[in-house]
């Protein structure tokens, strides 16, 4: 009697695929070489039984397929390929002799940028303000963020490729007209600089709880060994002195008894009271009768 059998025997409900689970396990379990694949079949058929689509989940398969597509060895590759675009400008600077002199050219060109866009963008509403027409200043700042809106993305493009997120999302935050654009950089920048500190901080902090608990283990590491030095020390001067010291492990040290001087009896000592015995010699003459 198999297992499927015995299952049935107990009205345990089985699942539809029963029998493909069961040969996959098996083939797991004996290491086949067929594995890879029955698992690779098996999960394209997950979604729905005997390769129909489920009519009840589509997140769930689709999810699946995505996770199984993207973790594929020609996925990798892909996406390997896909990095080396987008941060074209990063690998560049690796290179040991021409990265440097790419670093510099780039940091210069996205310095120049970042002064000339910001500089118009703050000139522009004042300047065409001064323009005897209605409307001037509206103009100006229309302007001022038309500019910002062809400037910032190509910075923001630049900084993503050389591997500085900062820069670029700054940079795409500030294509967002002004000034609500660059406000909300302001803040980005703060915060991260913020942050940035703070973890500084946690840092140091965490290095010097480490420091003070290795000084207080090394401290009383040394001075337990101090004392038993000093303990060794006095058992040594004890042998060398000859005195005999005899220790009863679990029980306290108690000192000889004297051998001179007062003697102490241990027979129990009787006390009688005084009493007056009437005699008549001892009685007044007054009251002896003759």
């Amino acid at each position: 009697m198999g297992l499927k059998d015995s299952l049935q025997r107990h009205n345990i409900p089985l699942p539809s695929d029963f029998d493909e689970r069961m040969d996959l396990l098996v083939a797991a379990l004996r290491k086949s070489s067929t594995y890879n694949d029955k698992l690779a079949a098996f999960k394209r058929k997950r979604g729905g039984a005997d390769g129909e689509v489920s009519t009840t989940d589509w997140l769930g398969p689709s999810l699946n397929s995505f996770v199984d597509n993207v973790t594929t060895p020609e996925a990798r590759l892909a996406w390997s390929g896909l990095f080396g675009v987008v941060f074209f400008a990063k690998y560049l600077e690796s290179i040991p002799a021409f990265g440097g002199v790419v670093s510099v050219v780039l940091e210069m060109m996205l310095l120049g940028g970042k002064m000339l866009t910001k500089t118009v963008q703050k000139a522009l509403p004042p300047l065409v303000g001064l323009l005897p027409i209605p409307y001037a200043s509206m103009f100006g700042l229309l302007l001022a963020a038309i500019f910002g809106m062809l400037m910032w993305p190509i910075i923001g493009i630049v900084s993503l490729s050389r591997g500085d997120f900062t820069a670029a999302i700054e940079s795409y935050i500030r294509s967002i007209p002004p000034p609500i654009g660059d406000t909300i950089a302001d803040l980005f920048l703060e915060g991260n600089r913020t942050v940035a500190g703070l973890n500084a901080k946690r840092i140091k902090l965490v290095n010097d709880l480490s420091a003070a608990f290795n000084a207080l283990a090394e401290g009383f590491s040394s001075v337990s060994s101090e004392v038993q030095k000093g303990f060794t020390t006095i058992s040594d001067t004890v042998k060398q002195q000859g005195i005999p010291i005899k220790v009863v492990p679990g029980a306290p040290a108690v000192p000889p008894a004297p051998t001179g001087g007062i003697r102490f009896s241990r027979r129990a000592r009787r006390t009688k009271k005084w009493r007056m015995h009437r005699t008549r010699r001892s009685m007044p003459s007054r009251f002896v009768r003759r």
